[in-house]
């Protein structure tokens, strides 16, 4: 049974991580080089790609420096943050598995 969820936008994320949402930054390639997605996971498991408040496309970083900046505002709080690096193939990563 398919349960309709509404979509994780970035400027939702403070209410997402109230609820118990995490969010994981997925490594990409691209034409221009490697990015990284950001990835909502619910409590309960469910995973999906966030959208951007700005594009309404998908929340892509460019540079590890803007994903650090964009985490330090969400996460005031933290004290660490695992960015992804592209596994050797050239295929696209997924937090290590």
């Amino acid at each position: 049974m398919r349960i309709n969820r509404p979509v994780v936008t970035s400027d939702a994320l403070p209410s997402f991580f109230k609820k118990g949402g995490q969010v994981e930054y997925r490594p990409i390639n691209t034409p221009k080089g490697w990015q990284w997605e950001l990835w909502a996971i619910a409590p309960d498991g469910h995973e999906e790609i966030v959208t951007s408040s700005k594009t309404g496309g998908p929340r892509v970083f460019k540079t590890a420096d803007a994903l650090l900046a964009f985490h330090i505002r969400n996460n005031p709080g933290a004290n660490g943050l695992f960015i992804p690096i592209p596994d050797d193939s050239g295929q696209e990563g997924s937090n290590g598995s």
